[in-house]
């Protein structure tokens, strides 16, 4: 007879691991504390500090995989929020660059002290190595899914 581990597909693995980080990431990042941004505002501005090149809304779109309406909304909230401000571009005043405002700053510090916590938690039963196979292996997942 079949263990459970042996019938049960990677997509699913992977659905469980993100609910559990998931709730890992709710248990330390305390909305209350940080004027009630999501998580996802969290992630979004410290993909914005990371960026060496002006960034619009189109890279959020791809980057976190989400609709043109969806970015819209998030950012216009993120705007009103105080942690974000869109200016036009120089080469086209149509687009609208994205750009951390000192309050983003500060939340992502949190983020990047809240993602060393799990990275930590998540590595921590790892062989040496593993770590960064498990991210090739999922880096290629995600390519082929985006084919």
């Amino acid at each position: 007879m079949k263990s459970e581990s042996e019938n049960t597909d990677i997509s699913f693995y992977i659905k469980k691991l993100d609910n559990h980080i998931l709730r890992l990431s709710h248990s330390l990042y305390d909305r209350r504390e940080f004027g009630e941004y999501s998580l996802m505002n969290m992630w979004v501005v410290d993909f914005l500090y990371d960026q060496k090149r002006e960034i619009y809304q189109k890279d959020v779109e791809e980057e976190f995989f989400i609709n043109r309406a969806t970015a819209s909304k998030m950012l216009s909230l993120m705007e009103k929020k105080g942690l974000i401000r869109r200016v036009s571009a120089a080469q086209d005043a149509r687009l609208k660059k994205l750009e951390l405002l000192p309050e983003g700053i500060r939340l992502h510090e949190e983020c990047k002290s809240i993602r060393s916590r799990i990275e930590y938690t998540l590595t921590e039963v790892l062989e040496p190595g593993e770590a960064e196979q498990f991210k090739e292996m999922c880096r290629r997942m995600m390519c082929h899914l985006l084919r």
